[in-house]
Parts: structure tokens; sequence; C-alpha cells
């Protein structure tokens, strides 16, 4: 009985809360290239610092090597601690069995604390998957930094005390994260115990992907090691390099205090976690029962698709944790790329950056289902008429996040650049966030929140190369472009004639295809797309 509730519970872990069946074993798919990339990653970076670690000449003076050991071990351990709080705060709905676990299994001859042991065990496979792959992913980056007489201990010790941290910091991350759902969810009313939940869990992936160039800025930290900067108390992956040195030697009086700090850490949110996961086992009904919170401002309230899809963006935390956390991510390459210097090239590379992020994720939003069974509506009541003029929803929300948003947030920056000429750089980044907006919405025939949700479309590696090139040449390219326009007024007409010309050709396909087109209501795979002529 254990396995098979337990295996429920995994499986359910996989469906998001909005996928079918096929879309749940597509998205098993996802993660299992996920785990490959973390590998791969892994693979690279050992390359990287092998050259660094072990030059033709061989290491002559330790000094630096052990200066720098300490900053890059903390990045072994600060990137799978990433990554376990990223996929527990994805999958935060599911730490507690929720209502239709309790309504289904209390009928059976079972106890509660049965269905949590299940529940714990199940959310446990699930991290476990990507903890491990982090961890062995990043094993060859130990080995080769600790391959050397300089190392604190011996090879095999090196990797076996990097695995017993680097798991007791990623299990950190996860009981830091059940703490905070578990506190939440008892001390605030139960009336508003989901709506609270759901605005944590989004700013939780906001922070997270705020947090990114911290994370890949770790290695830059030996020298804050060697001046035993006080700014490391409050860093956790050097909290656990302390409490790796504090239990498998070469601490020194530094290292043993960001240990200690590290120790208590763990234990107080072990605590926390344990009690409030306690206490939810007894109060149950706090988990199950949910609200439904009613619009107030009826009198904007139109009944056209632009206030079904603002409504659902404002209500719906999966698709608020999703336009956000993307959006985050653009704006925190954008702020690392013009960090310390405003360069003027560097500022207009900014530009595509928040573009191309906000766009991706305006359109990964819209394309999940908020309930796939309640489409029925928009079925019935399709028509060629109208069609078309339902769908503009989408591009006017595309455009505003995508084209207006970020020329709103970059305005100063280029202003303070180029005075009164910035209009030329702003118009030439809105042309090119136009034809972005167009290359996104090729194909597209749904209503947001409508259609069905088929993860894994194309393979990891492939979508991952695609999306890497598409960024770099578009930093280079949008940036160039909008210097050119600044410098020259001909160039800025003859570019400006040449990506509207594309943005418009287009347009007309995808217009064509909406008042030609049946809407789609059911994604499917590549190999099973059917091909329509429209005439």
């Amino acid at each position: 009985m254990t396995k098979l509730l337990t295996r429920h519970f995994f499986d359910a872990l996989f469906d998001l809360g909005f996928l079918t069946r096929e879309g749940a074993d597509a998205f098993i798919r996802v993660v299992i290239g996920v785990v490959a990339i973390l590998i791969t990653l892994g693979l690279w970076l050992t390359r990287m610092y092998t050259i660094a670690y072990a030059p033709p000449g061989g290491v002559a003076d330790p000094t630096p090597y052990v200066s720098a050991l300490s900053a890059n071990t903390m990045t072994a351990i600060g990137l799978p601690m990433w990554i376990a709080a990223f996929v527990t705060v994805l999958v935060s709905h599911s730490l507690v069995p929720d209502e239709t676990d309790y309504r289904v299994l209390m009928a059976l001859p079972i106890t509660q604390g049965f269905i949590f042991r299940a529940k714990l065990l199940a959310l446990a496979i699930f991290c476990g998957l990507f903890i491990g792959g982090s961890l062995l992913g990043l094993t060859v980056l130990v080995l080769a930094i600790s391959a050397t007489r300089f190392a604190p201990n011996v090879l095999p010790v090196s990797v076996l005390a990097y695995w017993v941290t680097g798991a007791a910091a990623c299990l950190f991350s996860v009981l830091a994260v059940v703490a905070v759902n578990g506190v939440l969810t008892i001390v605030v009313p139960r009336s508003r115990v989901h709506g609270v939940i759901a605005t944590v869990k989004t700013a939780m992936l906001a922070a997270l992907m705020l947090s990114i160039p911290f994370v890949l800025g770790l290695p830059a930290q030996a020298k804050a090691f060697a001046e035993h900067s006080g700014a490391l108390y409050v860093v956790p992956p050097a909290w656990f390099l302390g409490v790796e040195r504090l239990v498998f030697g070469g601490a020194d009086a530094y290292t043993a205090t960001l240990g200690r700090i590290g120790i208590a850490a763990f234990l107080l949110v072990g605590a926390v976690a344990t009690m409030t996961y306690l206490v939810l086992y007894r109060r149950f009904d706090r988990v199950m029962l949910k609200t439904v919170e009613v619009a107030r401002r009826r009198s904007r309230w139109r009944g056209t698709i632009t206030d079904f899809t603002l409504a659902t963006l404002r209500r719906s935390s999966l698709h608020q944790g999703v336009l956000i956390a993307i959006s985050a991510l653009g704006l925190t390459l954008a702020l690392n790329r013009i960090n310390g210097h405003v360069a003027t090239y560097a500022v207009l590379g900014a530009v595509w950056l928040l573009m191309f992020f906000i766009g991706v994720a305006t359109r990964a939003a819209i394309a999940l289902p908020i309930d796939q069974r309640a489409n029925w509506v928009f079925r019935m009541t399709e028509s060629d008429a109208t069609r078309a003029t339902q769908l503009l929803a989408v591009t006017r929300l595309m455009h505003q996040t995508t084209v207006v948003f970020p020329l709103i947030v970059m305005a100063p920056l280029e202003w303070a650049l180029f005075g009164p000429r910035a209009v030329l750089a702003l118009a030439m980044n809105a042309v090119c966030g136009l034809l972005w907006v167009e290359v996104l919405l090729r194909g597209w025939r749904r209503i947001p929140f409508t259609s069905s949700y088929m993860p894994g479309k194309q393979s990891i590696a492939q979508t991952a190369v695609v999306g890497v090139g598409t960024l770099a040449l578009g930093v280079t390219i949008v940036g160039a472009m909008a210097l050119g326009a600044v410098r020259s007024m001909a160039f800025f007409v003859i570019m400006s004639g040449i990506l509207g010309t594309i943005t418009y050709l287009l347009r007309r396909t995808r217009l064509t295809l909406w008042n030609h087109g049946d809407l789609e209501f059911d994604d499917k795979m590549p190999s099973a797309l059917e091909l329509n002529l429209y005439s």
C-alpha cells in the first residue's frame, strides 16, 4: 500500500496541476533532459577549472590555489542548493496533501499519518532526482579542484566530504522552503492561506531568479575568504563550506565559525519544518479548504478576452509565477550587464535581454491552461467572424509586456546617454520588439489559458542551443542597430523599413491564419501535427 500511494503522489508531482496524462509523460522526459544538462554543465565547468588548476607547468605557488579553493568549493555547493530550492518552490503546492487527496483517500481504511508519510517519501524522491543530478554533475568539478597535494584532504575524502555537505546544504534549502510554507499555513487566517502562499511562492521564484548572478559570482569570493570578510556570515553556501571543513578537517577559526552558523541554521529550519508539518498533520483542514475570491471591480468587467486574460493573470499563482520568474531572469541579466558601468553598448544590449525573456515569459504564461475542461465555452462560441478579434487580446498583451514595459524601464538610461537622440534608439528598439512579438506568435491559435500544454516538444539541448544563440545574437544585433540609429538618421530609416516590412509580412500571415484557421484547444507533439493549408 505504501508503494502504491507513494507512486501516486510521485506521479502527481509531474503534472504540475494542469498537465494531461500525455503532458505528464512529456514532462518526465523534460526532467531527464534537465538532469542531463546539469551533468553536462558540471563537465563544462570541470574543463574550465582543469585548465586553471592544472596549468602545463604545474602549480608552483600554492597560495593562489588555496585562496581560490574555498570560493570554488562554495560554488560547487551553492549551485545544487539553488536547484534544490527552485525545485521545491516549484512544487510547493504539493508539499502537503490537498483537498482531492483528502476526499479520496480518507474514505479508505488508512490513517492521516500514512498519507503524510507517503507524501513525504514522494517529495523526497522527486527532489532527490534533481539534487543527485546536480551533485553528480559537479562531482567532476570537485575532482578537478581537489586533485593536488595542496588540497586539505586526500581526493577520496574530498569527494565524500562534498557529497555529505552538498546533500546537507540541499536539504537545508528544501527544509527552508517547507518551513516558510508551513509557518504561513499555520499563522495566516484560513480564508487567506492559499492566496498568501501563492503570493509568497511567486516572490520566492522571483528572488531565486534575481540571485543567479550572485550564485554564479561565488568563484570571485576568493579575496573575501582570504580577508575573512564578515559579509560571508550571511551566505548559506559559505556556511556549509565551513561545515565541510569543520567535520572533515582543514578548518581555521573563520571557517569554523561559518560551520557553526551552518549547523545552527540547519537545525533551526529542520525543527521549524518538522513542527509545522506535525501541526498540519493534526490540522488537516487548513490545507484542504480553499476559498474563492470574487472580483470586486465588477464595473471594469466587459466580458472580453482581454478581461479574461488579465483576471486569470491576477488570480492564478501558477501563471503569475511563470510570468514573473522568467521575466526576473531577464531583469537579472540586464542589471548584471550594466552593473558597475553604464556603457553605451551595455545599455543598448540590455533592452534585448528584457524583451527576450519577458516575451518568452508572457507567451509561456498564456499557453498554460487554467482549467482545460472549461474550454467548452470557447469551443461552443467560436466563429470565423469573431475569432481574429478575440485573439487580438493576445497581441495586445504581448505588445504591452514585451515592447512597452522594457522601453519604459530603459528609457531613462538611454536618455542619459544620448539626450534627445535617444528617441531614435528607443524607436529602433520598438521595431525590434514588434518583430520579436510576431516571431513568438507564429502559428499561435489559442485563446489564453484554454489549450492543453505539452512540454518538451523539442529536446532540452536543442531548445537551450536555440535560446542561447537567439539571446546572444539579439544582444549584439539589437544593440548595434540602436547605436547605428542614434548616429545616423539614414541608417534608422533603412533598418526600420526593412524590419518593419518583415514584421508586416509576419503579421499578415498571422491574421490570415486567425481568419481561416480553427482555434487550437489540444497541444500536440511535432510528430502528431497535421499540415493545414489555408486559402
